[in-house]
C-alpha cells in the first residue's frame, strides 16, 4: 500500500462548447428582445385606439347635448308661438265681442232716436262708453299683441324649428 494510485482527471482542459450553442443562445436572446419590443408597440397602439374612442364618445356626447339644447329651444319657441297665437285669438274674440256690443249699442241708439225717450238714450251711451273703456283696458293689461298685427308672423317662426330639427337629425346621422 505504499504505492500511490493515479486517478484519472475528469476535467478536460481543451474541450469548449460548440459554436452553434452560442448561436442558439444569441438567437433566443434576440427573439426575447424582439418579443418585448412587439408587446410594447401593441400596448401603445391599443392605448392610442382607446384614447381615440374616448375622444369620439366625448364629441358625440357634446353634439347630442347641443342637439338637445336646440330641440328644447325649438320647443320653447313653438310654445311661445302657440301662446302668442292664443293671445291673438283671444284679442280677436274680445274685439269681435266689443264690435257686437258697439253694434248693439248703435242699434239701441237708433231705436231710441225713432221715438223713445232721451233717458234710455243716455243709458245706451253710458253702456257704449263704459264697454269701450273696459275692453281697451283688458287688452292693455294682458300685454297681448294688437289686433292689427299680421298672423303670418307666427307661422314663419314655426317653420324654423322644423328646419333646425332636420339639420340636427342630419348631423347625428352623419356622425354614426
Amino acid at each position: 500500500m505504499g504505492e500511490k494510485v493515479a486517478l484519472p482527471s475528469l476535467s478536460l482542459p481543451k474541450q469548449k462548447t460548440h459554436w452553434l450553442v452560442g448561436v442558439v443562445i444569441a438567437a433566443a436572446a434576440l427573439l426575447l428582445i424582439l418579443g418585448a419590443a412587439l408587446f410594447a408597440v401593441m400596448q401603445h397602439q391599443r392605448s392610442q385606439e382607446e384614447a381615440y374612442e374616448r375622444r369620439q364618445a366625448e364629441r358625440a356626447a357634446i353634439i347630442q347635448a347641443e342637439a338637445q339644447k336646440v330641440k328644447a329651444e325649438a320647443e320653447r319657441t313653438a310654445a311661445e308661438t302657440k301662446r302668442k297665437e292664443a293671445e291673438a285669438a283671444a284679442a280677436a274674440a274680445l274685439a269681435a265681442a266689443e264690435r257686437k256690443k258697439q253694434q248693439a249699442a248703435a242699434a239701441a241708439s237708433a231705436v231710441d232716436k225713432d221715438g223713445k225717450d232721451d233717458s234710455k238714450k243716455d243709458k245706451g251711451d253710458k253702456k257704449k262708453a263704459s264697454g269701450h273703456k273696459s275692453g281697451s283696458s283688458k287688452t292693455a293689461s294682458k300685454g297681448g299683441p294688437s289686433i292689427s298685427s299680421p298672423p303670418s308672423a307666427a307661422p314663419a317662426k314655426a317653420a324654423t324649428p322644423s328646419k333646425n330639427s332636420k339639420d340636427i337629425d342630419d348631423l347625428l346621422k352623419s356622425i354614426r
